[in-house]
């Protein structure tokens, strides 16, 4: 788990937890004070680093990481 969590920023772990919980990208955005572009960027980025092709995807890793419980 270690590992996993040190190639997320804080940010991204945030991220992942607000789509965990069914929040749009707009939603993560007016939470984290940014705007949804911004978090597009981050979901593709991080979707990029690991090699997933949808935001399920890395909601699915997370948990079974244990990034997310």
């Amino acid at each position: 788990m270690e590992k996993h969590v040190r190639i997320l920023s804080n940010r991204e772990r945030k991220i992942i937890e607000l789509l965990a919980q069914g929040c749009t990208e707009k939603q993560i955005g007016d939470e984290l004070g940014l705007p949804a572009a911004v978090i597009k960027r981050h979901v593709q980025n991080m979707l990029l680093k690991k090699g997933f092709v949808n935001p399920y995807q890395l909601i699915c890793w997370a948990y079974r990481e244990y990034i997310l419980s």
